[in-house]
This record gives C-alpha cells, sequence and structure tokens, in this order.
C-alpha cells in the first residue's frame, strides 16, 4: 500500500523512513481521513520495540507519514537470506514482538496486519515493529474488503479475513504465524488458515522443541478464545518454551563425542596402537598427579606449623587439602525489566533491550529510564532487571557489567511464579547481597537460594553525558 523512501529531517539533523501512499488509496478522501486518524492513534504508541511515527501529512496530493529510520533487516529479508532460525532465538525474538504488541493492546491500538515484513532486526539484534497505521485505516469502511486489501496471507487471524470484529487476539495469530515461519522458513498455507487444529511447525522441522510447537498452534487456533489472551500470556510461554529448548541444547552437548579418525595413509590398526599410546600418557599424568597430591599434603602439614598454624584449622581441613569446586555458567532463559512504582507505559519502556544484558555480547545493553535524581526521586525506590533461570538454581555469584558504574546495586532472589512479582521488596524477595556501589565491572558473591528469580536492583543511579541520572547493564553472568 505505500513505497518507502529515506529521507532527513533538516530541523532534527536525523535520517527518516517516509513512507508514500500509493495512488489510489491517496486519492481517496474518506481513506486519506481515516489513515490520519489511526496515524495520530499509532503515533501514541511509545516503545522500544515499535518504530516511532513522527509526522502524516499532504504535499501536492501527495499523502505520506515519516517515520524512525531503522539501520537493519525485515525478518523476512533475513528469513530468505538464511532460511529458518534456531529454536531458542525465534522464542527470544517472538518475545520482543509479543511484549510490544501488548503495550499497543493496552493503548487500544491493534496492527491487523503482522507479518515478517513488518517486523525489523535493528543491527544491534533488538526487534522493532512497523505499520501500525495503515491496516485499520485500509479495512474500516468496508470490512468485507478486509482479503483483498491486505492481500491473501497465511498470517491474517481468520476472523479478519471474514471482516469479523477483532481484538488484540488477532495479532496474536498474527505473531504465532510469524513464529511458524522463523521456525520452518514457510510461511503457512493459506489453505490451513485458521483450522481448528493447525499444523505445527514440528510436523516441518524435527529440531522444533514441543513446547513451542504447542505455543505456535494454540496462538493459531481458529477460534480466538482458544488462543492466549492477551499477548504477554503469549511472551510468558515462549520465556518457558526457549527455557525448554536450552534443556534439550546442553543434552545434545553432553553426548559423548565422535571417537577420533585415523590419520590418512597410515595402515589398519593404527588406531590401536594411538589408543595404547594415549592410555600410558594417560597412566602417567596420573602418577604425576598422584605424586604432586603427595607433596602437597607434606607441604601443609609442614609448612603450616612455621607460619604459626598446625597445618589443619578448626573450621576444617587447609586450603591445600580442600577440593576448590569449578564455576559452571548458569543459563538465564529470559530477562524482565521490573518498575513496580510506576506507570505501565514506563514499565515496558525499556523491555525491548533487555535481552542485550543476557545475549554474552558487549555490543548492546539494557538501559535505566533518565532521572533527574540520582535517588531516584522522593516516590520510587529503584529500578531494575529480573533474571529468569527457568528453574530454582543455586547461583553464588554474579558477574556484572554496567553502562557507566557507580550505582547502587542489590541483588534480590524469588521463586514466584512469572507475572506474579509483588509490588514491594520486602514481600517475597530475599536479599542476596548488601546494597553497595559497583564499578563498571564487578563480581558479586551471593548467599541464599536456589531460587528461580534474580533481581538486579538499582536504587542509586549516576549521572550521564545527557545531565541525567541513568545506568544500564550491558552483561550479567550468573554462576553456580
Amino acid at each position: 500500500m505505500t513505497s518507502v523512501w529515506r529521507g532527513h529531517d533538516r530541523v532534527l539533523g536525523r535520517d527518516v523512513a517516509i513512507k508514500v501512499l500509493h495512488p489510489e488509496l491517496a486519492a481517496d478522501p474518506s481513506f486519506r481521513a481515516r489513515f490520519s486518524e489511526e496515524a495520530v492513534n499509532a503515533a501514541r504508541l511509545t516503545h522500544p520495540s515499535i518504530v516511532a511515527l513522527y509526522d502524516t501529512g499532504e504535499q501536492h496530493g501527495v499523502a505520506y507519514i515519516v517515520l524512525e529510520w531503522v539501520e537493519g533487516a525485515s525478518l523476512a529479508e533475513l528469513l530468505a537470506r538464511h532460511g529458518p532460525l534456531p529454536p531458542a532465538k525465534a522464542a527470544r525474538l517472538a518475545s520482543e514482538v509479543a511484549l510490544a504488541l501488548d503495550y499497543a493492546h493496552g493503548a487500544g491500538v491493534v496492527h491487523r496486519n503482522l507479518k515478517p515484513g513488518n517486523i525489523l532486526i535493528c543491527e544491534d539484534g533488538t526487534v522493532k515493529v512497523s505499520d501500525f497505521s495503515i491496516a485499520k485505516a485500509a479495512t474500516e469502511e468496508d470490512p468485507a474488503r478486509t482479503g483483498e486489501i491486505l492481500g491473501v496471507s497465511g498470517h491474517l487471524a481468520p476472523e479478519l479475513s471474514e471482516g469479523d470484529e477483532v481484538d488484540g487476539r488477532a495479532d496474536v495469530y498474527g505473531l504465532g504465524a510469524c513464529l511458524f515461519e522463523m521456525l520452518t522458513g514457510r510461511a503457512p498455507s493459506v489453505a490451513g488458515r485458521g483450522s481448528s487444529s493447525p499444523m505445527g511447525p514440528r510436523s516441518m522441522r524435527a529440531g522444533v522443541p514441543r513446547e513451542l510447537d504447542a505455543v505456535v498452534t494454540r496462538a493459531m487456533a481458529r477460534d480466538p478464545d482458544r488462543r492466549f489472551p492477551t499477548a504477554r500470556a503469549m511472551a510468558s510461554a515462549l520465556a518457558r518454551s526457549a527455557a525448554a529448548d536450552d534443556g534439550d541444547t546442553r543434552a545434545i552437548v553432553r553426548q559423548p563425542p565422535d571417537p577420533p579418525r585415523e590419520a590418512p595413509g597410515e595402515p589398519e590398526g593404527s588406531f590401536i596402537r594411538h589408543e595404547g599410546r594415549w592410555l600410558a600418557w594417560t597412566l602417567v599424568l596420573v602418577g604425576l598427579a598422584a605424586v604432586l597430591v603427595v607433596v602437597g599434603l607434606t607441604l601443609s602439614k609442614t609448612v603450616g606449623p612455621i607460619l604459626g598454624g598446625s597445618g589443619k584449622s578448626k573450621a576444617g581441613p587447609t586450603t591445600t587439602e580442600r577440593a576448590v569446586p569449578t564455576s559452571e555458567t548458569l543459563k538465564v532463559s529470559a530477562a524482565t525489566s521490573f518498575d513496580p512504582y510506576t506507570t505501565d507505559a514506563d514499565k515496558r519502556e525499556n523491555e525491548g533491550q533487555v535481552g542485550n544484558a543476557i545475549d554474552g555480547s558487549k555490543d548492546g545493553a539494557w538501559r535505566t529510564s533518565g532521572y533527574n535524581d540520582g535517588d531516584l526521586g522522593p516516590y520510587k525506590r529503584g529500578v531494575g532487571l529480573i533474571l529468569d533461570l527457568g528453574r530454582p538454581q543455586q547461583a553464588r555469584s554474579l558477574a556484572l557489567t554496567l553502562l557507566t558504574g557507580g550505582a547502587e546495586v542489590t541483588v534480590y532472589g524469588a521463586n514466584e511464579e512469572a507475572g506474579q512479582y509483588p509490588a514491594d521488596l520486602e514481600s517475597g524477595w530475599k536479599r542476596l547481597t548488601a546494597t553497595d556501589g559497583r564499578e563498571r565491572s564487578s563480581s558479586i558473591q551471593l548467599r541464599g537460594g536456589p531460587y528461580r528469580y534474580y533481581l538486579v536492583w538499582f536504587t542509586k543511579l549516576p549521572r550521564d553525558s545527557d545531565g541525567k541520572f541513568r545506568d544500564g547493564i550491558v552483561e550479567a553472568i550468573l554462576r553456580s
């Protein structure tokens, strides 16, 4: 329905995207009026995972909208280039889209035409949903024309193509169809759209976990009442399925490696000789290790008294006698912004950035909002990020890399179900550390547990270069 141009805002000094409506739509005065109204509604959506709409208008008979310019590619382009996505990555992207849709639905805006071409993947890996303003305007005058105007697509909810009243569950269907395509590389069949038992992606790709397959088939149920009631409920289910997928991945990693192959040109039976050599070297190494243990124990008993001790402490064996446990990185299955003392819109403001704090990369970050007071004001007690391990696990330390450093941070733990967090930290959350000012990179020792949820809680923020008080998490790594 539009052609897209790259433009430049000479007043604010930024590049923008300009969508120009096709002439047959722009020539209809009633459509232009509806479109302008919908554009105004979409402009109210301020969310990090929704493309911002800056302006709309007409010039010399050309109707246009001006939007945020996004560096990156659409999901449709990425799927065309690379094929299906790994299940865990598909679940993460779909979860970010679901949270953006939930925010829009809370503002009374339904997308109606969600498809991979309307989902943009930024260069930093975050997601932005586009085109909230067009679909309703294009179909409102004659709902029976929905299929004609939006095109025949397997991403379209049945109630939309039939001209029925729609709500946010139509977008749940569209997101389910997009997730189907992310997992299989193919759009859902138009013929099978909205069947009572839609075909799941697992039937086309064996590596799709059952939990993720169940999310897709529920989201694409023909009856809206059988779908997820809200996009946020779908996001919660996606977080659980991503955790289950991570478990499958660990199981594959634990499988024994392939046996070593013979070197080219060696005679038959050389593998047996290599195996014998490895056995001999193994016995030598075991012998050396035994000698080192004996030497270590002897030194602990001999040197200990010289240093003023008996070689053994009242608390137990000496350091040389104590086995040192290895530190294992715990997989964080999902992250959620936690801001219980403000409006819903502000709570969701930074939700689209949460993946940056747990992706293992130093390129992006989850940021707090900017405040006028380093103590966050008289009524705001803090702001934080919840790390979800998928199940209760014992974390002994948190390696935390902040954007700036100097923030006061406390870590809490809890085992309550996702979405049921208390409004006050005294109810349900257990303090695992003392509040402390943190350097940009630090290792925080944790006590108590095991817990499923770990909350990184900011109570004081440093001033940034813009004069606001804010910080962020570049990377948060929990270790056992």
